[in-house]
């Protein structure tokens, strides 16, 4: 087995991995003239719609958009980010994975994660054994039996249980390589402040919670209707190495599958909930774990559904923490719905009682998006006419989000919708609609101008102040700078020209300054600047997804291009110069008309100005950078 640090196994795991054997170990590949075809896992697939490209080991589905190398291809379908899907390719391609500048770890020891994972697997087992074979388990047995969950959902989710003793998994772990110390560090046992230790869970029916691989990473207890409470009706597993409650979701490995054609996930609340939604076959759902969502798990939810349907309990607790979450969804690129079941129901409940058409029926034709769900939670039991401070509270909330949803999704604040809901915002408050639209409009402005970058007259910005993990998407990016890309892809040899030529603040686009930014990287470390190679070097499965579309372009205009690529080049260079002098004179425009610029930085810009359209005409000589 080889080995290479993780600045270095990218390429190595690149050439040693076909993607043809990849895909085709997943997906069932057939030829189809010099590439490969088969059905997408992502939709509805009933003709092959994913193309594999061997020569330029790449993968393509032009019905969902999306493509990219043996990496995104991983991160996609396990559900994992780049540096897990790394370690899995690293595992196939027989390449040990090394850190550099780390202390060296003991196998077994509380620092291993290999070993913490043995350990949860192992406890996983004893307590899904205890609850199937132990005659002292009965109770449990007969209280998932009681809340309508069948064996076939015990064995799905591989539920437990965990007799009431303070011992009984140390005592079962002491001819095992789970010692005492990693078992505590994975929160199966505690310490006593004399120093003993004890089983964490006792008593209680056991729910493993599984990482999107499948693998148990920590655990929640149910106690017992019958028993004392031993600290509450359900404990969870602490944090820990392996676990993050806040960027956890319960039965996300077994929902992740559904929810890749769908693209949709529903959210409920509890480990029952999930287990009865699954067993009534709706598939695409999680729960939290021990907290609300938060925006740790925004990031895990973008990954697998565009749309999130939030399912709460009916009672006044529920409604009040949808409302609380509804502001973490309204600058974050993904849809929220929200359904309120029928007399204070949870999920499990009301599947038992009416099954699962009615349940689909309501999430189908009941829930709401979330803004028509804020007007509704902030209007009900309101008597506008009485209750005029309390009214005019609420309209200033409801205003006050929707002018955060329409500058954080780049909608029209005019759009047809927005004068809709203003409009009927003024008929339900009672007031005049030109007073509420004018206030709208000045939230909207509050918004932009939080947005708006600060313009600087001397040292220019840094080049690296790009938001955290943007959108990548084709159409962000400007036609001359989708050509640049194109050059670059087809034609790696020319990549050198134009890194000498642009720097990151000549280019507009955060997809063109990342991955322009990747080349100058890998130039600058003496590494081949070829498609195959840059692909690899690149993280985020929606970039590479999007180098994946501008090849694909560049391979098809290759033979209609009327330039050889060194002149389409060279022209183009000129352009995005242009370009970047003139997105720079505006700015500047735009800074004159502050308020706050005192008359000598205006005098300043305005000379800066001057400078710059003398320079466009040919006035004067260009200055270095």
């Amino acid at each position: 087995m080889s080995s290479a640090s993780f600045g270095t196994a990218k390429d190595e795991i690149r050439q040693a991995i076909n993607i043809v054997d990849l895909v085709g170990s997943y997906l069932d590949l057939r030829r189809q003239g010099s590439g490969y075809v088969a059905l997408c896992p992502w939709h509805d697939d009933s003709k092959p719609s994913l193309q594999v490209n061997p020569a330029r080991q790449i993968w393509k589905c032009w019905v969902c958009g999306i493509g990219g190398d043996i990496f995104s291809f991983i991160m996609r379908h396990e559900g994992v980010e780049f540096r897990e899907a790394l370690k899995l390719l690293a595992d196939r391609a027989g390449i040990q994975l090394t850190q550099q500048k780390q202390r060296p770890i003991t196998p077994g020891s509380p620092d291993d994660k290999a070993a913490l994972l043995a350990a949860t697997a192992w406890a996983e087992k004893q307590f899904h054994e205890y609850l199937l074979k132990s005659e002292a388990a009965e109770v449990a047995r007969q209280y998932l039996e009681d809340r309508g969950i069948t064996p076939a959902s015990v064995e799905k989710f591989n539920i437990g249980f965990s007799p009431d003793s303070f011992t009984w998994l140390l005592d079962r772990s002491r001819n095992t390589p789970h010692s005492p110390a990693v078992l505590e560090a994975v929160d199966l046992v505690g310490k006593s402040e004399r120093g003993t230790f004890y089983d964490r869970f006792r008593g209680r029916v056991i729910f493993p919670i599984r990482d999107a691989q499948s693998r148990p990473i920590a655990f929640g207890g149910r106690v017992l209707p019958s028993s004392k409470d031993q600290g509450g009706k359900y404990v969870n597993s602490r944090e820990t190495k392996l676990f993050s409650k806040r960027e956890q979701l319960y039965a996300l490995d077994l929902a992740s599958k559904a929810a890749r054609k769908s693209r949709h996930l529903t959210v409920v609340e509890g480990y029952t909930d999930v287990v009865l939604c699954h067993q009534f076959g709706v598939d695409d759902v999680v729960a939290c774990l021990g907290t609300a969502l938060g925006e740790g798990h925004i990031p895990l939810l973008r990954r697998f559904a565009d749309t999130i349907t939030l399912l709460l309990d009916g009672d006044e607790a529920g409604q009040k923490r949808t409302n609380d979450i509804l502001e973490l969804f309204v600058t974050a690129t993904i849809d929220l719905r929200v359904l309120t079941l029928p007399d204070e129901l949870d999920p499990a409940d009301f599947l038992l009682e009416y099954g699962a058409t009615q349940f689909n029926q309501l999430l189908k034709e009941k829930s709401v998006d979330a803004l028509e769900h804020k007007i509704r939670v902030a209007t009900h039991e309101l008597d506008i006419a009485r209750e005029t401070h309390r009214a005019s509270t609420a309209l200033e909330e409801i205003l006050a989000t929707l002018a955060k949803y329409a500058m954080a999704r780049g909608a029209d604040p005019k759009s047809l919708r927005t004068q809709q809901l203003i409009a009927r915002l003024a008929r339900q408050f009672l007031v005049e609609e030109t007073f509420v639209r004018e206030r709208y409009n000045q939230l909207c402005q509050v918004s932009r101008e939080a947005k708006r970058p600060v313009i600087v007259t001397s040292a220019p910005a840094s080049t690296s102040q790009i938001p955290l993990r943007p959108e990548f998407k084709l159409n962000a990016i400007s036609m001359d700078e989708i050509e640049l890309l194109e050059i670059l892809v087809a034609h790696y040899e020319l990549a050198g020209t134009a890194l000498s030529e642009l720097g990151e603040l000549d280019l507009s686009a955060d997809a063109t300054k990342v991955i322009f930014r990747t080349y100058r990287q890998l130039e600058e470390a003496g590494e081949s600047l070829d498609f195959g190679r840059v692909l690899a070097e690149i993280e985020d499965a929606q970039l590479k997804s999007l180098m994946v579309q501008l090849v694909e372009v560049a391979d098809r205009k290759a033979s209609k291009a009327n330039l050889d690529p060194p002149t389409r080049l060279r022209h183009l260079l000129q352009k995005i110069h242009r370009g970047h002098e003139q997105r720079i004179i505006r700015e500047k425009e735009e800074y004159l008309q502050l308020p706050e610029a005192n008359d000598q930085q205006k005098h300043d810009v305005f000379l800066e100005i001057l400078e710059a359209k003398r320079r466009q005409q040919g006035l004067i000589a260009p200055t270095d950078g």
